[in-house]
């Protein structure tokens, strides 16, 4: 049975549609999404966060533990930094994508809820001796993401000085409540996941409402949420990768050290590296006229099926349906002219380097 996330009432008592997200009810929209939409590009918008969620990992040798079984290099984090990284199975399968923060008694991974108790337990697998404890932060915290291009103005005004680098955190006061922030980008535009405790939970909510109200920030859903990472070029664990696709496959290299030495998963990444290739590979597809594809699609090139749609969306800023999908590694490139069954219909589509939306690159 779901759930009610630390929101709910907030979400319930502002008309917001719900949708099923594991065993979490979360906000799929407050007001139209194309309203939505235009304030996370034009000022800032406030989401419900209970679909990330944390573990925090503490002891003596949390940081060659999460060195050694985290793709990216751990140890150089400093306290107040953090990376993204995946964690893996021997054969470099993704077992879940986190973002890692350090601090200078603990370390956090920032997970996808529905995938926190997989990648616990496969931590998990490997204390052998280690001094090292993992405590799930999901019964205690409650999170919120402030996103689009005056997120840091919402804080300011709401009395909190946000990190200024990416993926710098750090524990501040937000109206009198205590809350951990983290600059991380979701959207293209930038932005911060903050925590608070989940007694917190509403004030911490209301405060950001109303210190964000001069700057144009509104409540946004996750049906905005998904236009926004699609178009940001940030694929989605569950949907677009899951413990069946290798990580080069799923395109996530910004997660990986290739300099570092031995982590689980390594000797396979480091040979598809030399290789030059994998077979498949999760690629960003811009269509033409016609509608937008179902997961599960069939990609064509030359009217044979090379791959499959995982998510698509319209874009508002392209003015074109997109989507995210696998195909073969001979039609991979960007430029590559393909098709699409969408709607009972083929319609062409093209290949195009991610992301589809940047603040910097804001075209496709």
């Amino acid at each position: 049975m779901s759930q009610p996330s630390p929101f709910f009432g907030l979400a319930r008592a502002s008309g917001a549609g719900l949708r099923s997200y594991g065993d979490l009810e979360l906000p799929d929209r407050f007001s139209p999404p194309q309203s939505e939409y235009a304030q996370a590009r034009g000022a800032a918008v406030l989401f419900d966060f209970s679909f990330r969620a944390g573990l925090s990992f503490v002891g003596a040798d949390r940081r060659d533990f999460l060195h050694n079984l985290l793709s990216n290099d751990i140890r150089s984090l400093q306290p107040g930094a953090g990376c993204y990284a995946t964690l893996l199975t021997q054969q470099s399968k993704v077992v879940s994508d986190a973002y890692v923060f350090c601090s200078a008694d603990s370390f956090r991974l920032d997970v996808d809820a529905l995938i926190k108790d997989r990648a616990r337990e496969h931590l998990e697998r490997f204390l052998v001796a280690d001094d090292v404890e993992i405590e799930d932060l999901g019964g205690r915290e409650a999170v919120l993401g402030v996103f689009g291009p005056r997120a840091a103005d919402v804080l300011q005004a709401a009395g909190a000085e946000p990190p200024a680098g990416e993926l710098e955190h750090a524990e501040i006061r937000l109206a009198d409540v205590r809350a951990w922030v983290a600059r991380v980008d979701w959207t293209g535009d930038g932005g911060f996941e903050v925590a608070v405790a989940r007694s917190d939970a509403e004030t911490a909510w209301r405060a950001l409402v109303l210190a964000g109200g001069p700057t144009g920030l509104v409540p946004a859903g996750m049906d905005t949420l998904d236009v926004l990472r699609l178009e940001a070029g940030i694929p989605w664990p569950g949907v677009d990768f899951d413990e069946t696709h290798l990580v080069l496959e799923a395109g996530l290299e910004r997660g990986i050290n290739f300099q570092k030495g031995c982590y689980l998963g390594q000797e396979v990444v480091e040979r598809a590296s030399s290789r030059g290739h994998v077979n498949r590979r999760l690629v960003g597809l811009r269509l033409g006229e016609g509608s937008t594809p179902r997961r599960g699609a069939r990609i064509l090139y030359e009217g044979r099926e090379c791959g499959s749609v995982t998510s698509a969306s319209w874009s508002p800023h392209l003015q074109a349906p997109i989507a995210f999908g696998y195909v073969r590694r001979e039609v991979k490139e960007p430029g590559n002219r393909l098709e699409l069954e969408a709607a009972g219909q083929i319609v062409p589509a093209e290949v195009v380097a991610l992301p589809f939306y940047s603040a910097t690159v804001k075209s496709g």
